[in-house]
């Protein structure tokens, strides 16, 4: 069977993990044989892909949710690597109106010259799809404080769907477009007892997870309070609750979803410039 990869190039959000890098803010990479996505590209995306050994110029597309600097800061200098250095138009880069032209509380996170070298810029809201490769993505309704913020479903006919749901507060109906996914990927800034407007905490995150019943649900994006109460203490009453399997992500986590889903805890094989000038 096939096997989509998810790579965790940080597992941190929000102002001062970001400022402290207490969790790194890379982003995800998403690998599959015939796919190669950058994921919410955060401080730290490009070093942290070298360190891990994953060459930004193999990018095929770059997905940013919202228009916040643990979200955005690397987008540009990816689109960069994926365009070979602004000289081939290649890729897509999808964000919603935000990123691309700014709103009234943010924005624009991405230059109109970067946005004139990939090969396609899509302006996502929820509903809007657009394939990837033989990927279809789908994004998805998010309640934030950047209010053109989404999240992604991604939908595969090797693995099933897999979902990301950016940062966002619970809000009812948030679950319906995450049903039937597999794996479920949710931003859990915030420690129980500790709501804030816009971000998840442990019982915001159960509802969500009883109401999509995922084959198993990861919690990352984790803000300082979280990362001092213990995410893996605060994540296990999400999974005592619903009874679904569910991770505290960690910086440099494998996930491999093929028939089962795995987790790997790999350091980096060799330096990433090695690999970086290697397949450069």
């Amino acid at each position: 069977m096939a096997e989509v990869e998810l790579v965790f190039l940080g597992t941190g959000g929000g102002r001062f993990a970001t400022i402290t890098q207490k969790r790194k803010t890379g982003g995800i990479r998403y690998l599959s044989k015939s796919l190669n996505m950058h994921l919410d590209p955060g401080p730290g995306a490009l070093i942290y892909s070298l360190e891990m050994g994953l060459n930004p110029q193999k990018i095929m597309a770059v997905l940013v949710s919202h228009s916040h600097p643990d979200h955005y800061t690397n987008a540009e200098i990816l689109i960069e690597a994926m365009t070979r250095g602004m000289l081939k138009k290649r890729g897509i880069v999808a964000a919603p109106h935000s990123v691309l032209f700014g709103n009234e509380e943010t924005g624009p996170a991405i230059s109109r010259y970067h946005q004139k070298m990939p090969e396609k810029v899509i302006e996502v809201k929820p509903g809007v799809v657009f394939h990837v490769g033989d990927t279809r993505i789908v994004a998805t309704e998010a309640k934030h404080s950047d209010l053109d913020a989404v999240g992604f479903r991604f939908e595969t006919q090797e693995v099933g769907d897999i979902a990301y749901t950016s940062d966002t507060e619970y809000f009812e109906g948030v679950g319906k477009a995450y049903e039937g996914v597999r794996l479920l990927i949710l931003c859990v800034m915030r420690p129980s007892g500790n709501p804030w407007m816009g971000h998840m905490t442990p019982e915001d995150a159960i509802k969500i997870v009883e109401e999509v019943k995922p084959e198993m649900a990861v919690a990352t994006h984790f803000g300082m309070k979280m990362i001092f109460s213990g995410p893996n203490r605060q994540v296990k009453l999400i999974e005592e609750k619903t009874g679904v399997p569910t991770l505290a992500a960690f910086d440099g986590m494998r996930l491999r979803v093929g028939e089962k889903i795995r987790v790997e805890r790999t350091g980096r094989k060799q330096s990433g410039l090695e690999e970086f000038l290697k397949h450069g």
